[in-house]
């Protein structure tokens, strides 16, 4: 029987060119989408005038075609398309494609020696891989898309894209706090990732409710201060600037790329066997 104990360290040599793929992409993709709806909203500008942040829905900025909505009351209101939406929808569409490169290979940095913490890392990395086609829908099938299948609806993105956000921002947060030998969570800074994900991993659970018309913002006391289309930006924006700059960054600070390191093997054989044992690699008699 084989005893292996894995060891992880930090690899102050040359880092190889994987290490580099989740802090550039991420980093990119938070810029990309920051920059480029932030833009959206400034060059904004239908015949009902510019772009309200605290009353019209993320998703207006990528309208491309006048529709009338139906509201919660069942009433209807008439919405125009701006000008320039393929701003907004292109962001999404880049943002989303660097997400999944980002999640897809940042495993290999954040995984330790806690299994349960490695298991939810797993979780949150499937997670967030799954949340960048999600973002691209919800760019691709836009608020007046003429789609005639439920997944043609822009709330189906939409909703699956939160669902996704939600439950890789609950895991990294579990991952981080069992982790075991990260050099990433070494650092007296590390509080400001349990704060950005305990106050994402809130308003994430608040939105899906109040999609679900299960729990609405609008009845939750100080929440109702604002309404749910500013709490839905507020999550687009905090998830970006947590993986985008406090996660890339470190990462690309960070000299090391967290493979595990074999220490230690124990093997078990019988005493016949003991004649001719082999050091593992050298090829030398070890007697």
């Amino acid at each position: 029987m084989i005893f292996q104990k894995k060891q992880y360290i930090i690899k102050d040599k040359k880092r190889q060119f994987l290490d580099f793929i989740p802090p550039v992409s991420i980093l990119l993709g938070g810029l990309i989408f920051i920059v480029g709806t932030v833009l959206a909203m400034v060059w904004y500008q239908t015949p009902k005038g510019g772009y309200q942040f605290f009353d019209q829905f993320f998703s207006e900025l990528g309208l491309r075609n006048n529709y009338t909505a139906i509201l919660d009351n069942g009433g209807t209101e008439f919405r125009y398309a701006p000008q320039n939406p393929e701003l907004f929808n292109i962001s999404l569409f880049a943002a989303g494609t660097l997400m999944m490169f980002f999640f897809a290979f940042s495993f290999r940095q954040m995984r330790n020696a806690n299994r349960p913490s490695t298991f939810f890392l797993l979780i949150a990395s499937l997670s967030g891989i799954a949340a960048g086609p999600m973002l691209i829908g919800v760019g691709l099938f836009d608020l007046g898309y003429p789609g005639d299948v439920f997944w043609q609806e822009h709330g189906f993105w939409t909703g699956f894209l939160y669902i996704f956000i939600t439950v890789t921002s609950i895991c990294w947060f579990i991952m981080l706090l069992s982790s075991r030998d990260l050099p990433y969570r070494k650092t007296k800074w590390i509080l400001f990732d349990y704060l950005f994900l305990l106050v994402l991993v809130f308003l994430t659970i608040i939105n899906l409710l109040d999609g679900m018309d299960l729990v609405f913002v609008k009845d939750i006391a100080y929440l109702n201060t604002y309404s749910v289309e500013t709490y839905q930006k507020s999550i687009a924006y905090l998830f970006f600037l947590y993986y985008g700059l406090i996660v890339g960054v470190r990462l690309t600070k960070t000299k090391y790329d967290n493979t595990p390191v074999i220490k230690g093997i124990k093997v078990k054989m019988k005493d016949e066997d003991k004649d001719g044992i082999f050091c593992t690699g050298c090829g030398e008699l070890n007697p």
